[in-house]
């Protein structure tokens, strides 16, 4: 009972953390003022929304998806972002069990799954940020990608994994593989914003698993490529963003990394 009841307040905190997310994204976007600490309001009827419109997923579900001060209709972009960051921190739990218990009463905690839950949060808070933003503009913003980068530092050295050695193989990687991308199609590739985002992934995966994200990733953006062709939907001089694939990379990467990366090598003949 007592991990079913942590299970939902996970989820509901990363629902919370969604939330936070899609107004962010929103007023970057639209160059509001206010990115973070602004009051929150309807872009439709300008009115100030009430705490009662600003319950994560259960607000959206009982108004309807409208708002609660005019009825203007509201994009499921934003129950989206909630439920996926929701789920997100839910995975993360499961991954990094910091607390665990048949009953209140006999509670552990453990300190170090803490700490890596909440770093491994906090990165898939960003992700999940970069994800939609770079998805509807084709650009990451240096507010999401410097920060990134820095909690991605931070994160390693107090996790002390992957080791100082790895890191700097895998920023080496980064800086000649995604580097050398964009000098010599001169940004036609690759835009700066992927680079950066590259940057912080090396420091969070080290070489091995970064090398299993980018292929993750280019794996993940063939398909995507192939079926837009496919449907004429687009075609080779369509831009499409690569920064989603990079993240959705990451994350498999995350979660499975390590398991395609033996099973890969399981499978190699010399």
């Amino acid at each position: 009972m007592a991990t079913v009841l942590l299970s939902i307040l996970i989820f509901f905190l990363g629902a919370s953390v969604g939330s936070f997310l899609s107004v962010v994204i929103y007023r970057i976007e639209k160059k509001k003022d206010g990115i973070i600490f602004g009051h929150s309001y309807c872009p439709s009827c300008k009115k100030q929304l009430r705490t009662r419109d600003l319950v994560p997923i259960v607000s959206y579900i009982v108004l309807g998806g409208k708002c609660g001060q005019c009825g203007t209709k509201i994009s499921p972009f934003y129950l989206f972002i909630e439920i996926i960051t929701g789920l997100m921190f839910l995975a993360l739990y499961f991954r990094h069990p910091f607390l665990e218990s048949v009953n209140l009463e006999s509670a552990t905690l453990s300190t170090p799954l803490l700490i890596s839950f909440s770093f491994f949060a906090i990165y898939t808070s960003f992700f999940v940020a970069i994800f939609f933003y770079d998805l509807k503009t084709k650009k990451i913003p240096d507010l999401f990608l410097f920060p990134l980068i820095l909690f991605t530092a931070v994160g390693t050295l107090t996790l002390g994994d992957p080791p100082f050695v790895s890191v700097l193989l895998a920023l080496a990687i980064a800086a000649v593989f995604f580097g050398g991308q964009i000098v010599v199609s001169k940004g036609k590739w690759l835009g700066e914003g992927d680079f950066y985002l590259a940057l912080a992934l090396a420091i969070i995966f080290g070489w091995e698993l970064f090398v299993t994200n980018i292929v993750i990733s280019y794996f993940l953006g063939a398909i995507m490529g192939i079926a837009l062709l496919a449907t004429k939907k687009a075609d080779r001089k369509t831009a499409i963003p690569f920064g989603p694939f990079l993240i959705l990379g990451a994350i498999i990467t995350i979660f499975f990394g390590y398991e395609i990366m033996n099973l890969y090598l399981s499978n190699l003949t010399f």
